[in-house]
Formats: structure tokens, C-alpha cells, sequence
């Protein structure tokens, strides 16, 4: 049975305030967290996602013929879940962005069973940095050059930008609205994304940006401010990050797309 959760207002949630403190076998979250059904140290984190709300068909951007061609995420392709996971806000809907500067993006993750079938009603997680390379919820310098390895960080910030929860639609889509994301010292400019069925977790990956819309981005303001450190490109990604794929970029009139075929073993 997961624990009982302090109340704590939408208005509150949504300023970033944090309700009495308790902790979880993760540590203090907020109020407005879903609790996480596995300790910090597994592979495939998951979290209680009752309540988390459905992509909306009628909002959506993406077309399920977008997809062919998109790079793939899944089955014999994985990667480490990293240390800035958290299982965030189910309520905030698709616009994730927090109130973050940069370049809009709307992130569409199309999720399918091994045959290639969608599989609606799967819970997508997505979460990234913003555009100077910070992750909401964590105190850490992105420019430091500490590229930290292993588990999973307990969050000591209350702030939760960047980050969301959709259930998949019937075609097997969940679409966000964020930022295109920054980058910090050690890692190419990627997107973390998690599929649970249930409260199961059967996929923790992450994807790449390519190249040419990578120079393209940071040139614009705020990317292009100065930093202490230099943006490493995707073919010097760390080896034990693993095999991140990479996201196919689409420019729909004024949105920028970015696609990813998610496929899961069940």
C-alpha cells in the first residue's frame, strides 16, 4: 500500500513550496511527488502513478505517420536511468516547462509492445535540464565537471520545472510541450525519459538531439551565455551511459518535434 501523502494545494504545488517534511524509502520528496515504489539503488525505478493524467489526442501535434523513420528506444536498448530521476507532479499536464527560458520543443514518444502495436495507457515520464544544463529538484553546478555515476540523487530542491507524467493515448503517444534542453559538463544534449505499464517499469532510456540542430540551438540566447565549461558532443558520450538513441527533429510550422519510437517487452 503506498504511504499516505501530506496535502498540499495546487497553488502551493505549483509555486514549488514543499509540505511538511516525511520520507519515503527515496528520501524527503514533495507533497506534489508520486511516491516511488523501489529504492534509490534499482536499475528501473518506478512510481505510483495513479492519477496520472492521459495525452490529449485532440492537442496533438505528432502524427502516427511521424514516427516512421524516428529513431528507437527499447527492448536491447537501454541505458543508466542517471542520478536526477524523480517520479514528479502527474497533474501538471503536457506543458512542462515551469516557466524555463529557451527554445520551445514538443517532445512526442510513441510507445509500442514487441510486435510493434501501441500500447495505450502506458505512463511516459520525461524529464531533462534546462537551458544552462540545471535539473529541478537538485542543487548541483552543471558546469562543475562531477558527471556523477551509480544511483539515484535524493532531490533538495523543491523546484520540479522540466519534468511530467502523461498516460499514452490510443495510439500509443504521449506528447510534451518543454524546452529544447541545454547541456552540463560531461554529456551530449539528451532527454531521460521512463515507460511504465502500471506501476511496473519496463523502460529507462534516455535520447540524443542531432548535431546540426545542436549548433543551430546554441547559438540563440539563453543557450549561448558563457559557461565555465564546453558542450561535449554525442560522439564522446561516456561508455557506461550506454546506447542512447536519438530523437528525429521536425519543424511543423512554428513547433519543433521531436520524435522517439519507445518499444517495450510485454
Amino acid at each position: 500500500m503506498a504511504p499516505h501523502l501530506p496535502q498540499l494545494s495546487r497553488r502551493a504545488a505549483l509555486m514549488g513550496l514543499s509540505a511538511t517534511g516525511f520520507s519515503l524509502l527515496t528520501g524527503s520528496v514533495t507533497a506534489a511527488d508520486r511516491p516511488m515504489l523501489s529504492p534509490p539503488s534499482a536499475r528501473q525505478n518506478t512510481c505510483d502513478n495513479s492519477g496520472v493524467l492521459a495525452s490529449s489526442i485532440a492537442d496533438r501535434v505528432a502524427t502516427v505517420a511521424d514516427f516512421k523513420g524516428a529513431g528507437a528506444a527499447g527492448l536491447t536498448r537501454g541505458s543508466v536511468e542517471g542520478p536526477y530521476f524523480i517520479c514528479a507532479d502527474a497533474l501538471g499536464g503536457k506543458n512542462i516547462t515551469g516557466g524555463r527560458p529557451g527554445r520551445p520543443l514538443t517532445a512526442a514518444l510513441r510507445v509500442s509492445d514487441r510486435s510493434g502495436a501501441p500500447v495505450p495507457g502506458a505512463v511516459v515520464d520525461l524529464w531533462g535540464c534546462d537551458a544552462k544544463g540545471y535539473y529541478s529538484g537538485h542543487d548541483v553546478n552543471p558546469d562543475s565537471g562531477a558527471l556523477p555515476r551509480g544511483g539515484r540523487r535524493i532531490p533538495d530542491l523543491p523546484s520540479r520545472f522540466l519534468r511530467g507524467a502523461l498516460m499514452t493515448d490510443a495510439d500509443g503517444i504521449a506528447e510534451f510541450d518543454t524546452i529544447y534542453p541545454g547541456y552540463y559538463a560531461g554529456r551530449p544534449i539528451h532527454l531521460h525519459f521512463k515507460v511504465h505499464a502500471g506501476n511496473k517499469a519496463f523502460l529507462t532510456s534516455q535520447a540524443l538531439f542531432p548535431e546540426e540542430w545542436n549548433e543551430r540551438i546554441m547559438a540563440m540566447a539563453p543557450y549561448s551565455e558563457p559557461r565555465s565549461s564546453t558542450r561535449t558532443l554525442n560522439g564522446s558520450d561516456p561508455p557506461f551511459i550506454g546506447n542512447a538513441g536519438e530523437f528525429r527533429i521536425v519543424e511543423r510550422g512554428p513547433v519543433l518535434l521531436a520524435l522517439m519510437n519507445l518499444r517495450i517487452g510485454i
